[in-house]
């Protein structure tokens, strides 16, 4: 899942792109504007979505290892890259510096804000008060997002520490 998310929505949008600047005339520069704006929000949704599919990729696996703690007394296949690391590169410590570090969730999060970015520019040469209205509800959006984030992640914490005690 890691992959298909993002090569599918590059596929989708490079396919909408194509036939927008085909088929859509470039003296209609409000649909084009709407269509990237369209298009730029439908990255964002994928983003998100390949965000969550991680979260559960990470959950599922604590599971895995809390259940193998449980039920294997000691005993734990490594299900996660830091515990098969240990493993895999005992000997090639070479692999732990450098370009190596960066996990591909990350480039592919890079590469949606890309799109994203690509998207919106398209707007913006097409019609700037669309794109400037795209932008700024963009922002507001990412910023709703952070604070419900922090939000469900201070609960989480609370909840944590309630089931504890």
């Amino acid at each position: 899942m890691l992959w298909q998310l993002p090569f599918g929505t590059m596929s989708a949008v490079g396919v909408i792109l194509t036939l927008a600047f085909h088929y859509i005339p470039s003296s209609e520069h409000v649909v084009r504007a709407i269509l990237f704006t369209a298009l730029a929000w439908f990255t964002l949704t994928m983003m998100h979505l390949s965000y969550k599919v991680r979260h559960f990729q990470i959950e599922r696996s604590a599971c895995i290892e809390a259940i193998e703690r449980e039920c294997l007394m000691g005993f734990t296949v490594p299900y996660n890259t830091e515990g098969a690391e240990k493993y895999a590169f005992r000997k090639e410590k070479r692999f732990k510096r450098g370009f190596y570090e960066v996990r591909s969730y990350h480039l592919a999060y890079i590469m949606y804000i890309g799109i994203i970015a690509m998207l919106l520019y398209l707007a913006y040469i097409e019609s700037p008060c669309i794109a400037i209205v795209a932008i700024v509800l963009f922002i507001i959006f990412i910023i709703i997002y952070i604070i419900i984030s922090w939000r469900r992640r201070g609960d989480k914490d609370g909840e944590i520490k309630h089931n504890r005690s």
